[in-house]
C-alpha cells in the first residue's frame, strides 16, 4: 500500500499493512479504509485461529514495556483490550522476516500469517466517539535493520482514524518517550499531573480533540499546519512540583501541556538532567 498523504515515513506504507483486532460485534464500528488505506487483516479474538497472532502481539507488548515493568498479562489483553475495544497496527508477512527477527518476536517456524510490529489499543468510553488509549507499542527501535522511524506516531494516527475518534483520552508517564508522540497531536488538556492510584504516580492523564487536520499534521503532512498555544510556564516534573500542581487541578485550575518536556542539564555535577514541561494555564 502507499502512503495516503505526505508523512514522516512514507516507506512504512510500502513495506507494511494494517491489521485490526476486534470482535465481530465491534468490527462494524471501525472505518475499514482509514484515509483510503485498507485494513488488510482482521483478527477476531474469539476465534482459536487467532491465538498465534495474539501471542506475538503479547510478545510485542513485552518487548516494549517489559523493561519498564508494565507488561500486560494475557487476561488483561483479552478482558480489557481485545474484547471491549480495538487494536490497530502495522504488520508484515512472516515470510518477510529474517530468522533472527522471527526468533526475537517469538514467531513459530510453522506460522506464515501476519506478524504485528506495532499496535495502538483503545477502549470506547461512555461518550460516542471518545476513546481511551490503553497502549501504544512499536518495534521501531528493536528492529534497527528496518526503516521503521515514526512507526509509533503513524500507528496512533491510523488507529484513531480507524476508530472514528473525535476525542482521545490517555495516560502516560512524564519520563516516557511516548509523551513526545502524544504531543504531536496538539496541546493536551491535563486531567491529572500526579496520579497516585496508578502503579506509577508520576503519570499524567490527558485529552485532546481529533479531526482529520489534527491527524494529518501529527503524521507529518508538511502541506498542512495548525496553530498551537504558547506555554506560559516551564514546570519541573519532579514529584513535589507535580503533587502541588495536582492540588491546583483539583481546585479547578485548567492546564494544557503545549509540547514535549524539555531536557535541561542540571547545575549540580553528576545530577540527573531536569525535565521541564511547557505548560499553559487557562485559569
Amino acid at each position: 500500500m502507499k502512503a495516503p498523504f505526505s508523512t514522516y515515513n512514507d516507506g512504512l506504507f510500502d513495506q507494511l499493512d494494517l491489521f485490526i483486532v476486534a470482535t465481530a460485534d465491534m468490527l462494524p464500528a471501525a472505518d475499514p479504509s482509514p484515509f483510503g488505506v485498507s485494513l488488510r487483516w482482521h483478527i477476531d479474538p474469539t476465534r482459536r485461529s487467532s491465538k498465534t497472532f495474539l501471542d506475538i502481539l503479547q510478545r510485542l507488548d513485552a518487548l516494549t514495556f517489559g523493561p519498564t515493568g508494565m507488561p500486560m498479562d494475557k487476561w488483561v489483553f483479552y478482558d480489557c483490550a481485545e474484547l471491549p475495544g480495538f487494536i490497530v497496527g502495522f504488520a508484515i508477512e512472516a515470510a518477510a522476516l529474517t530468522a533472527d527477527e522471527r526468533q526475537r518476536l517469538g514467531v513459530p517456524d510453522t506460522y506464515n500469517g501476519p506478524v504485528p510490529l506495532s499496535m495502538y489499543i483503545a477502549i470506547p468510553m461512555r461518550e460516542p466517539g471518545v476513546w481511551f488509549g490503553h497502549n501504544l507499542a512499536s518495534l521501531g527501535r528493536q528492529l534497527p535493520g528496518r526503516p521503521l522511524s515514526h512507526l509509533g506516531t503513524l500507528t496512533k494516527v491510523m488507529a484513531l482514524k480507524t476508530m472514528r475518534a473525535i476525542r482521545n483520552v490517555g495516560v502516560t508517564q512524564w519520563a516516557s518517550p511516548a509523551l513526545h508522540i502524544h504531543t504531536k497531536f496538539g496541546a493536551l488538556e491535563l486531567l491529572t499531573v500526579w496520579t497516585p492510584v496508578h502503579s506509577f504516580p508520576a503519570s499524567l492523564t490527558y485529552a485532546f480533540p481529533i479531526d482529520d487536520l489534527t491527524l494529518r499534521v501529527a503524521a507529518g503532512d508538511k502541506t498542512l499546519s495548525v496553530s498551537r498555544p504558547a506555554p506560559t510556564d516551564l514546570i519541573e516534573t519532579d514529584d513535589s512540583t507535580l503533587i502541588a500542581l495536582q492540588r491546583d487541578l483539583e481546585s479547578g485550575r485548567r492546564l494544557l501541556l503545549c509540547g514535549p518536556p524539555i531536557m535541561q542539564s542540571s547545575e549540580s555535577p553528576g545530577a540527573e538532567p531536569r525535565r521541564l514541561a511547557p505548560i499553559r494555564s487557562l485559569t
